[in-house]
């Protein structure tokens, strides 16, 4: 069973379109979820950036 997350409660100023846009591509109902989809995929996004930055730039030693 997966361990839920703490959840911390912020308010947000978000544009109408952008949300409505928002709930229509994650298929959600709630706000609270699209968002929470949106962030998570961002943070994947920019982690996924970061690696490929480093692409060339080190070098892993092979253990025998």
């Amino acid at each position: 069973m997966k361990k839920r997350e703490k959840i911390n409660r912020i308010t947000i100023s978000i544009e109408e379109s952008l949300l409505k846009d928002l709930l229509e591509i994650t298929k959600q109902k709630k706000k609270s979820r699209a968002i929470n989809i949106a962030c998570k995929e961002f943070v994947k996004m920019k982690l996924k950036e970061n690696l490929l930055i480093l692409r060339g730039k080190i070098t892993l030693k092979k253990e025998v």
